[in-house]
C-alpha cells in the first residue's frame, strides 16, 4: 500500500483473488469492457485498509461517483491488478530514467 492508496480519505487496500474469483473480471475485459473490468477489480479487491470491508458493493456504484473521480479511480484499478498479476508494472513505481532533480542528472540550462 502507498501513502496514495486511499479513497473518501480513508485507506484502502486490495485483497488478493483466486483464479475462480478473477476469471471473470478476465473475461470481461478480453470481452472488450476494460473499464467495466477494472471496476469489477475494484469492488472485488478493494478494502478498507482499518476494517477489511469492502469498499464498493457493486459496479454500479462506482459508475455513480462523479466524473472528476475517474483518475483517481484507473489508478486505483491498476494497483488492483498490479496486486494481483494481472499487470507487470507498479503504477506507483517511478519511471525508467526519471530524475527528481536533485541527483545531478537533470540537464542543465543552455547559456
Amino acid at each position: 500500500m502507498s501513502g496514495r492508496d486511499i479513497w473518501d480519505g480513508r485507506p484502502v487496500n486490495f485483497a488478493s483473488l483466486s483464479i475462480r474469483e478473477g476469471e471473470p473480471i478476465i473475461d470481461t475485459i478480453a470481452a472488450g469492457q476494460a473499464r467495466a473490468g477494472r471496476y469489477a477489480l475494484l469492488v472485488a479487491t478493494m478494502r478498507w485498509a482499518d476494517t477489511e470491508e469492502p469498499v464498493f458493493t457493486s459496479v454500479d456504484e462506482i459508475y455513480a461517483q462523479p466524473l472528476r473521480f475517474w483518475l483517481v479511480l484507473q489508478r486505483l484499478a491498476a494497483k488492483a491488478a498490479y496486486a494481483n498479476g494481472l499487470q507487470d508494472a507498479d503504477p506507483d513505481a517511478p519511471l525508467p530514467g526519471a530524475s527528481n532533480g536533485h541527483d545531478g542528472s537533470a540537464a542543465s540550462p543552455s547559456p
